[in-house]
């Protein structure tokens, strides 16, 4: 009896030491999980202007610049004698790796500018760039880099060069719009669906044509192409108080109902009811044909300035007028009978000048405002004639 407890007692013992000293089934280490931290900071250049570029009292200067970062710039500032004059931020929060932009500073004194730029991913900001611009009164200078004088039209978007020179704000008073990031141009004020038309680049200038209500949006004409894009990323110039407002109404998803059964009845014949498209009437060109040079020994010079007028909307457009202006003398180009979808004209008139300077060009087509077009505010250009000898 006790040699069987014995017994029973080394086998429980055995059992343990075999349970111990066994192997077990090893648990797997879990992989320790990388994320990677940005590195480094954005890196920012002045595209243009350069150091000692001359500029003129009131007048913008346009500064372009390109910042890039492995991870997003998401913001970029101009400073003009380290005060803070503009701020842009990129269109898609989280950054962008490269972003172009052109930021707007107008000088009210005269003297040399110091203009600084940083690029921020979030609040980490970039080594600062810098340049040093001159400012000069209006009647010291002598054109200077601001793009001033130049010729300029008001019918359609134009793309700038992505330099302070190539880029015209026409002092007409109309409202344009100037933007200061590459910025997607959009069939309906939204970013909630897919609406994309095309992506206008920094420096873009168009006429404003319809807003928002709360000027959250502008509803802008680019070539022959009406769209919508954020104020947020753009720069106004010229009267806007009188902008029509457009409301955005987006169509609602619709929801899904059993359907009801009925008793089918016949359908009414549908009688289709046009609705008569508009045109839209602009000033794609106006250039002067021939040297506006007073040779030696004369006394005057006479030049043809020709003016191009489309329909770029779709409807026609029926007759109308279009007038030029030149100082205090106006000439009557033409009535036009009428202008189809696409359809264009050229306009013609000869100008005699006598006397060296600088001549303000201004045409108006239907200045008596007697078609009903698809917008109001872009039936005028502007070209300045400096004529030498």
């Amino acid at each position: 009896m006790r040699g069987a407890i014995y017994t029973g007692i080394l086998a429980l013992f055995i059992a343990v030491a075999c349970n111990l000293g066994g192997s077990a089934t090893p648990t797997a280490t879990p992989e320790p999980i990388l994320t990677t931290e940005p590195t480094g900071k954005p890196r920012v250049s002045i595209v243009s202007p350069s150091t000692g570029a001359e500029f003129t009292v009131d007048e913008p200067v346009l500064v372009s610049v390109n910042a890039t970062d492995s991870v997003g710039v998401t913001r970029i500032q101009l400073f003009a004698e380290g005060a803070v004059v503009k701020t842009i931020t990129a269109e898609d929060p989280a950054g962008e790796p490269t972003l172009s932009a052109l930021l707007d500073y107008t000088p009210r004194a005269s003297g040399e500018v110091n203009l600084q730029v940083l690029a921020f991913r979030n609040s980490t900001p970039s080594d600062p760039v810098e340049i040093q611009i001159v400012v000069l009164d209006e009647d010291t200078s002598s054109g200077g880099s601001s793009g001033s004088g130049s010729s300029g039209s008001s019918g359609s978007g134009s793309s700038g060069s992505g330099s302070s020179g190539g880029i015209s704000i026409p002092n007409d008073g109309i409202c344009r719009a100037l933007t200061n990031v590459g910025l997607n141009f959009r069939s309906q004020p939204t970013t909630a669906v897919d609406n994309i038309i095309t992506t206008l680049p920094a420096g873009t200038l168009a006429p404003i044509i319809a807003r928002l209500p709360d000027n959250s949006w502008w509803k802008i004409q680019f070539g022959i192409n009406v769209g919508w894009v954020s104020a947020q990323f753009t720069t106004e110039y010229g009267i806007c108080t009188n902008v029509p407002v457009e409301v955005f109404n987006p169509t609602p998803t619709p929801t899904a109902t059993s359907a009801a059964t009925h008793t089918p009845t016949p359908t009414p014949t549908v009688t289709n009811t046009s609705v008569p498209q508009k045109p839209d009437l602009i000033i794609p060109n106006i250039v002067v044909e021939g040297d506006p040079v007073i040779p030696a020994g004369e006394t005057e010079v006479t030049v043809t300035i020709a003016v191009t007028v489309t329909n770029i909307a779709f409807g026609s457009s029926g007759p109308f007028a279009a007038t030029m202006r030149i100082g205090t003398e106006t000439y009557d180009l033409a009535s036009v009978s009428g202008l189809s979808q696409s359809q264009s004209i050229v306009l013609t008139q000869e100008v005699t000048f006598d006397a060296v300077g600088e001549y303000d060009v201004r045409v108006d087509i239907d200045p008596d405002d007697l078609v009903d077009e698809v917008s109001e505010v872009n039936n005028r250009g502007d070209i300045t004639i400096e004529v030498t000898n």
